[in-house]
C-alpha cells in the first residue's frame, strides 16, 4: 500500500512540475499565435484590397502563377524544424482562404453595385 501510495505521489508531483515546466513554452506559444492571427488579418486586408483593384480593372480573382511564385517563396524561407512541405502544407490552406474571402468579397461588391 505504501508504493502505491508513492506510486501516486510521484505521478503527481512530475504532471505539476511538468505543467510549470510548459507554462513559459505554452505562454510564449500563445503570444506568437497573436501575432500570427494579426498578421493574417493584416494578410486579408491587402487581399481585401487586390480584390477590389481586381474588381475595378474586370482582372479574375484567381492568379494561378502567383500562387505558385507565393508557394516556391515561402517553402525556400522553411527553416529546420519546420520543413519546406510543412510550410507548402499551411500556405496551401491560408492561399485557398484567403482566395475564397477574396471571391466573396468582389461578388459582394458586385451586388451592391
Amino acid at each position: 500500500m505504501r508504493n502505491a501510495w508513492l506510486l501516486f505521489w510521484s505521478v503527481a508531483l512530475f504532471a505539476q512540475s511538468t505543467d510549470q515546466a510548459l507554462e513559459s513554452s505554452r505562454q510564449r506559444i500563445d503570444s506568437i499565435d497573436d501575432r500570427i492571427v494579426t498578421l493574417l488579418n493584416e494578410r486579408a486586408q491587402v487581399v481585401r484590397e487586390a480584390g477590389l483593384i481586381k474588381k475595378k480593372f474586370h482582372a479574375p480573382a484567381s492568379a494561378p502563377g502567383r500562387e505558385e511564385q507565393v508557394m516556391r517563396r515561402v517553402s525556400g524561407k522553411a527553416q529546420a524544424p519546420l520543413a519546406p512541405t510543412a510550410v507548402e502544407a499551411i500556405y496551401r490552406s491560408i492561399l485557398h482562404e484567403m482566395s475564397a474571402m477574396e471571391a466573396a468579397e468582389m461578388e459582394k461588391e458586385s451586388r451592391t453595385r
